[in-house]
């Protein structure tokens, strides 16, 4: 990442939101927002508990929390949702998670967890973190809580490298996997660093996913592609001012623009 990377996000985030806010361009529609890590230990990808409910509790005054299967009967017209919503969602399935258990459940906020079905051949190199992930048991009380669990695939491989067999074992088996341990249906996959291609897309539909979350920008609205989910990243790297203005439409829609320039899709 350039040392000039965050300062000129920075600006750019903090410009459009006063420019979004002098035209009150209001944000109706509902996004999503996805964390990794919930840790102080410096990792880009982690934010500190205390940052984290500041927040939550900043989100709270301003939008309601859905869950994901809310936003599918949304999409799918079979639920009205008419007031500015955020869904919470918590990738690759970290025990430092747990942290954040109580504090939602007195929010009344039920998040969705997306895991790895195959911990112990988790692709360290494309996840950049050795940190431990949440047990049989710790993810059973996570169900008790309300919490919705989803497939993060098998290992977080790269998604653009993988072969059949691979795409068979990362997207499909990972389902099957997850469904036996947990006894649960396994009905939402995210996509590793939010990418995919067609015959990962193919592979989604084939394994019957209700649902499947990137990493791109866009609004969420009924008849969207369900493969095709935008969320919202936050990370340790966010400031305050930053993340008040991650999901004001004028930044939506810039880094929609910025990210179909310079990282389309192959």
């Amino acid at each position: 990442m350039s040392a000039l990377y965050i300062p000129m996000r920075r600006t750019m985030y903090l410009t459009l939101g006063m420019v979004n806010n002098i035209v009150k361009l209001k944000n109706k529609n509902i996004f999503i927002l996805c964390y990794h890590s919930i840790s102080n230990d410096g990792w880009a990808f982690a934010v500190s508990l205390q940052n984290f409910k500041k927040q939550i509790n900043y989100l709270k005054d301003k939008y309601q929390f859905i869950t994901l299967s809310d936003l599918l009967d949304y999409i799918n017209g079979k639920k009205n949702i008419d007031k500015p919503s955020v869904v919470l969602t918590f990738d690759d399935g970290y025990k430092d998670v747990l942290q954040t258990v109580s504090f939602l459940k007195n929010k009344k906020i039920k998040p969705t967890m997306f895991l790895l079905s195959d911990i112990k051949h988790a692709n360290r190199k494309e996840l950049a973190t050795n940190r431990a992930f949440l047990n049989k048991g710790e993810l059973k009380s996570l169900i008790k809580n309300g919490w919705e669990l989803g497939s993060h695939t098998a290992t977080h491989a790269n998604m653009n490298t993988l072969n059949n067999k691979e795409i068979i074992d990362e997207i499909i088996n990972s389902k099957k996997t997850l469904e036996k341990e947990l006894n649960i249906s396994i009905q939402y996959l995210a996509y590793p660093k939010g990418k995919y291609n067609e015959k990962i897309l193919s592979a989604v539909k084939k394994a019957k996913y209700k649902m499947a979350l990137t990493m791109d920008d866009g609004n969420i609205q009924k008849g969207i592609n369900i493969y095709r989910i935008p969320r919202i990243g936050v990370d340790g790297t966010h400031s305050f001012s930053e993340f008040k203005n991650l999901f004001l439409p004028l930044n939506i829609k810039a880094r929609e623009i910025i990210k179909s320039v310079f990282y389309k899709q192959k």
